[in-house]
């Protein structure tokens, strides 16, 4: 599936789970807005390529 992203299913996370996810949501944001680079761990695709753990998980 060329430029898509798979983002986790939540149903049934605990909210210690649920709050971790809602802080990684925002540094990714603050970053983005503020220009800065998002941490390589957070990236799906960087490029056109995967990125992070997907790039050494998965190939295409």
């Amino acid at each position: 599936m060329p430029h898509e992203g798979m983002t986790p299913h939540v149903s049934g996370s605990t909210l210690s789970a649920l709050a971790r996810c809602a802080a990684g949501v925002r540094e990714i944001l603050e970053c983005w807005f503020d220009n800065r680079p998002i941490r390589q761990e957070y990236l799906i695709v960087e490029g056109g390529r995967l990125a992070g753990t997907g790039a050494r998980s998965y190939t295409v």
